[in-house]
C-alpha cells in the first residue's frame, strides 16, 4: 500500500483545528453518519510527564464514524473487513506549523484487500462522501 496515494490530506491556513473539528462533526452528521467517538490524543499535554516541546503536534483528534446500514453490508461482504470499521478522519495541527489539517485513509484502499466488487462499490459510495465532506470543509 502506498500511504502517499492511499491517504488523502487536506491543509488550511485559515481555519482553527477546533473550528474544522466543529464543522466536521456537523458535516458527518448532515449526511447520516453516526460519530462513534472522538480520540481526544493531544490530552497527553494534560500529564505532568509529558515535556513542553516533546511532541510534534498540538491538536490531534481522532474521529470515529460510521453510518449503520452501509458499514453491515461491508461487514457482510467480508466479516475481516471490521477490522477497519468506523471509519476515520484525522483533525490535526502541528507544533511549529499553524493551520489544520483533516486526513483519512480512502475506503477504497482497503476495499481492494478483499477483491469484491459490492465492497469496492461500498467503499467508493463512502469514500465519495468523504472527499466531498474534505473539500467542502478546506477545499
Amino acid at each position: 500500500m502506498n500511504l502517499g496515494k492511499e491517504i488523502l490530506q487536506y491543509r488550511s491556513y485559515f481555519i482553527d483545528p477546533e473550528e474544522l473539528l466543529d464543522d466536521l462533526l456537523g458535516e458527518l452528521k448532515f449526511r447520516n453518519y453516526s460519530v462513534t467517538r472522538v480520540n481526544n490524543i493531544d490530552n497527553v499535554f494534560q500529564r505532568d510527564n509529558t515535556p513542553a516541546g516533546s511532541l510534534n503536534f498540538k491538536y490531534y483528534k481522532i474521529i470515529e464514524f460510521c453510518n449503520l446500514e452501509s458499514c453491515s453490508h461491508i461487514i457482510s461482504e467480508a466479516l475481516l473487513s471490521g477490522v477497519f470499521m468506523p471509519a476515520r478522519f484525522l483533525v490535526y495541527e502541528e507544533e511549529k506549523r499553524e493551520g489544520a489539517n483533516l486526513a483519512f485513509l480512502k475506503p477504497t484502499a482497503f476495499a481492494e484487500m478483499f477483491e469484491s466488487k459490492n465492497l469496492m462499490k461500498l467503499a467508493e459510495i463512502m469514500e465519495k462522501d468523504m472527499v466531498e465532506i474534505s473539500e467542502e470543509l478546506i477545499g
